[in-house]
């Protein structure tokens, strides 16, 4: 199992990082950097560091991950620690990364720097970040089938004092609450306001509580709380699509247990096929294969917009990496150019004295010439800057997207499963007889809505008469 240990280095990282990359404790291939290089760390994370947004004594963090004598192998240890690492810092922080193989449990060892070279703030170590990454550490080794660190006494009275509520929960018991009074949209804000909600309208509508710098977009609340979805639940006309899964009798353990359950889910699916029924009548999709291509349709509609926002992504750390080079190049650059017009006999000394600013200055050099631009010159900063928030409004709208079709996909392929059940298509419900022909869906739908009509009818009979006697 995995133990994780973080804590703070006030002092220059240049010892700390000698010491993780000894190599009598590792070697080339256990040893990794992200957008830095062991050589030059300590150089690089101070250029990042005085652009700080706010002040404070910490240079770096230190992380570990230790694992049990003959748990895994050093190359397994190594690649969980990266996916580890990647997954806590999100790709904001210089970090170097070094697997230890000199004692008997395999270890790594993680430096990154404290300030973010995307947007220059610090990183917020305290009890909730500590027991982030314990998680995502616990929950990556899960991943490579490892044994995980079980809950100890300390996480679990952590987890007992925990009452945090999330903004975008306290938004959504708003929105609700305000549906209920307003009499139209207008009035559903002004109560919002009165709420002390703070509203921003444009393409989407969004909240947020006064004395909360974060706006949540309404949309990723859920399907129901989109501002035309406000509109239709104040006047009454909305009706969420989304439609459960039919029980599986005659394969669920719980109803072959009870034969209450089983009368219940029988009802169930009942009043559920009912409801199936006018979902797809609305729609057109009673032609099953009119169904069958919605399904697959909406599914590459899905991936599509999932990899487009992977590409976006890319091109954005792509960015930021050039950014911070180019940063990184003007701050050197005097360096180098006084090094250049250093005489023979002094350039030496000036070397050995600048040594790590010299040679980050060329490597930087060296990296910028793939992003240089026709001219042969630099890249505009003002222009990468544009593009980068292009990206970002992109990659927003397209998240807003891939909810919506998300959602979209859960229900119509709910809707498919449910007409497989009907139809008894599914492996699992295939009947000895396959070549009998199938009744159609619409057919086969309306028989149980009809039976669930009697039902609801038989029920209201036998209360109504027990009601009299």
């Amino acid at each position: 199992m995995a133990i994780t240990k973080i804590h703070p280095i006030k002092h220059p990282v240049g010892k700390a990082i000698s010491y993780i990359c000894d190599y009598n404790k590792t070697n080339d291939n256990l040893i990794y950097s992200f957008s830095c290089a062991k050589e030059t760390a300590e150089l690089e994370f101070e250029l990042t560091a005085q652009n700080a947004r706010s002040g404070g004594q910490n240079q770096a963090y230190h992380m570990i991950q230790s694992f049990s004598p003959d748990e895994v192998t050093p190359e397994r240890a190594h690649l969980i620690a990266r996916e580890w690492a990647d997954k806590v810092l999100q790709g904001k922080y210089e970090y170097v990364l070094s697997t230890h193989t000199d004692k008997a449990h395999i270890h790594t060892h993680i430096i990154f720097n404290a300030v973010s070279f995307k947007d220059y703030r610090r990183y917020k170590s305290d009890k909730r970040s500590y027991y982030r990454l314990r998680e995502l550490s616990d929950e990556i080794c899960g991943e490579y089938g490892l044994n995980i660190v079980e809950p100890g006494s300390v996480r679990t009275k952590y987890e007992r004092k925990k009452t945090y509520v999330s903004n975008k929960y306290r938004i959504k018991k708003a929105i609700d609450e305000c549906i209920l009074y307003a009499t139209d949209y207008k009035d559903f804000i002004r109560r919002m306001r009165a709420n002390d909600f703070i509203d921003r309208q444009n393409e989407y509508l969004w909240f947020r509580e006064n004395g909360n710098k974060r706006f949540t977009k309404t949309d990723t609340i859920g399907r129901a709380y989109t501002a035309d979805n406000i509109k239709k639940r104040i006047s009454g006309i909305y009706r969420s699509r989304t439609t459960d899964l039919l029980i599986d009798i005659e394969h669920n353990i719980k109803c072959q247990q009870s034969k209450g359950y089983e009368h219940w889910a029988k009802l169930h699916n009942l009043k559920l096929a009912a409801k199936t029924l006018v979902i797809l009548e609305e729609q057109h999709l009673l032609n099953y294969e009119t169904l069958s291509k919605r399904v697959s349709a909406t599914s590459d509609k899905l991936k599509s917009i999932q990899a487009k926002i992977k590409s976006d992504k890319q091109r954005l750390n792509e960015l930021d990496n050039v950014m911070k080079s180019l940063n990184t190049y003007r701050k050197l650059k005097p360096v180098y150019d006084e090094y250049t017009k250093k005489n023979p006999f002094t350039r030496n000394n000036f070397y050995n004295k600048h040594k790590q600013e010299i040679e980050l200055f060329q490597q930087t050099a060296k990296n910028l010439k793939l992003h240089r631009t026709s001219d042969n010159k630099l890249p505009s900063v003002k222009q990468l800057e544009a593009e980068r928030r292009k990206l970002q409004a992109d990659i927003e709208k397209l998240s807003a997207q891939y909810t919506a079709v998300q959602s979209e996909y859960s229900d119509i392929e709910t809707l498919k499963k449910n007409v497989d059940m009907f139809l008894g298509q599914t492996p699992e419900l295939q009947k000895e007889n396959d070549t009998k022909e199938k009744q159609s869906v619409r057919r086969r739908l309306a028989e149980y809505r009809e039976r669930a009509k009697q039902q609801n009818e038989n029920q209201n009979h036998r209360r109504h008469t027990s009601h009299e006697l």
